[in-house]
């Protein structure tokens, strides 16, 4: 049974956060996307259900993720990026699951043009979940996630920049997450399919 809570309206805050971000890209650096290799930062929401690999466990999950990327080997096209992670897990008949954490991504874009580029990812990180007791899931004899509140993520990923502007690009990916508890080996983790939407200025 999910707990009562007070709902609290953000609306006001990510406007404002959104108003930030595109003021402080439009003063940034004047770059058509891969043309310097430069720090770039952004963020990006984010949305997805699950379980991407069990069908029993129904689930949505919400997101926020700030990040900064910084050019790791130019010869091989490949990035690094760090991300903080704010997420929200909505499973069904259960009580929902807050996750706060950090994590990394490897980016490697085979592909750079001027309109843009596509890339790839993996990444992974560590931080605390709010399940604070084993989550069960129907009959299944695994839970969702143990009772020691720090968890492990890694994602796989794929997506494309589209330059929109001087020095700011729209950023459109998919990610499959994984998120369990790494010292609870009874644990099988939560599995989900999600889409990001973001913006990333140079």
């Amino acid at each position: 049974m999910k707990k009562n809570c007070t709902r609290v309206s953000y609306k006001n805050y990510l406007l404002f956060t959104l108003i930030l971000f595109v003021t402080i890209g439009s003063i940034a650096s004047y770059s058509y996307g891969e043309e310097e290799k430069k720090t770039n930062w952004g963020f990006s929401v984010l949305g997805g259900w699950g379980d991407a690999f069990y069908t029993k466990a129904d689930m949505k999950v919400y997101g926020f993720l700030p990040r900064i990327s910084l050019p790791l080997y130019r010869k091989w096209k490949l990035d690094i990026e760090f991300e903080g992670n704010f997420f929200y897990y909505d499973v069904q008949k259960l009580h929902d699951v807050y996750f706060l954490g950090v994590s990394h991504n490897i980016v490697f874009k085979p592909i750079q043009e001027r309109w843009g580029s596509l890339f790839l990812l993996i990444g992974g990180g560590f931080g605390y979940d709010s399940a604070g007791k084993k989550l069960y899931r129907g009959d299944s004899e695994a839970p969702l996630l143990g009772d020691q509140h720090f968890s492990a993520i890694c994602n796989v990923g794929a997506g494309v920049l589209f330059n929109i502007g001087r020095g700011t690009a729209l950023r459109v990916e998919y990610r499959l997450y994984h998120i369990s508890e790494p010292f609870d080996t009874s644990d099988r983790g939560m599995n989900t399919h999600t889409l990001l939407f973001g913006i990333s200025f140079r």
